[in-house]
């Protein structure tokens, strides 16, 4: 499922492994990662890819949709197109 808006994730703590999956299989432009070498929590993704979410082997990603934050808006303003990796 791909939200039409940006997203913010977060990470429910008690569930997380700490395998990095989400950050493997993110197409955002690095860094896109948190301190705990997760995926960037609390920031808006304007990819909103949701493969981070599907990838989490203990559903330990939860997310919410940023209203007023169309994710056309914000790859406007990018360098970068949605869905594109730097590098």
């Amino acid at each position: 499922m791909k939200p039409n808006r940006a997203v913010s994730f977060n990470i429910v703590w008690q569930a997380c492994i700490g395998c990095s999956a989400c950050v493997a299989v993110c197409p955002q432009p690095e860094p896109f990662v948190s301190p705990h070498d997760t995926i960037a929590l609390n920031t808006p993704c304007s990819i909103a890819c949701m493969r981070c979410v599907e990838v989490c082997p203990t559903s330990a990603i939860t997310f919410e949709r940023l209203a007023g934050v169309d994710i056309d808006t914000m790859a406007a303003k990018s360098p970068l197109g949605v869905g594109e990796r730097a590098g």
